[in-house]
């Protein structure tokens, strides 16, 4: 499990396999309904909300393919212009941390390119992003403790502000 420090903030989607994370702010049960632009924005809220004005980590727990979250009603190159929401007036991150806990978001080619994707994201949000290639699974946990996602499954790239791209062991 990767313990997280709080304030941190959860979103999630209604659809995705429980258990649900918990966080020091958590949005459970986001409709395939909801625009991505207002819970984007929500969650800038939040963050200058929280103790110290911004979030440690910001938790996508949705289904995904490759450049695409299903959170709301989709979030894809479209909208990662959307992630600037995450900034404060003179634009600086509120958030340090972004976990895309979603099956496939990472690609490497063609036109869902989920490397460029996720590197867009972190450069609009001035955060470090950390997603998979892999298929993820909460199945082997009955119940996730607060502050903790599971991991993930198969290789983890973490993705610097500048767009710029590693893997890493978590």
């Amino acid at each position: 499990m990767i313990t997280l420090s709080q304030p941190s903030m959860a979103l999630n989607a209604k659809d995705v396999p429980g258990p649900n994370y918990k966080m020091w702010n958590t949005w459970n049960d986001i409709p395939s309904t909801e625009d991505p632009g207002h819970i984007l924005g929500w969650v800038g809220k939040v963050a200058k909300g929280a103790p110290g004005g911004r979030l440690n980590a910001l938790v996508f727990n949705c289904h995904g393919n490759h450049a695409y979250l299903y959170m709301g009603t989709g979030i894809g190159w479209t909208q990662v212009g959307l992630f600037s929401l995450l900034l404060d007036s003179s634009g600086k991150g509120l958030v340090d941390e972004i976990y895309l806990v979603a099956c496939e978001v990472v690609s490497f080619s063609g036109t869902g390119d989920g490397n460029l994707f996720c590197g867009a994201i972190a450069k609009k949000a001035q955060a470090y992003v950390y997603a998979s290639s892999a298929d993820q699974s909460t199945g082997l946990w009955p119940y996730i403790p607060y502050g903790k996602i599971d991991g993930f499954e198969g290789k983890v790239w973490k993705w610097h502000p500048d767009g710029s791209n590693e893997l890493t062991d978590l």
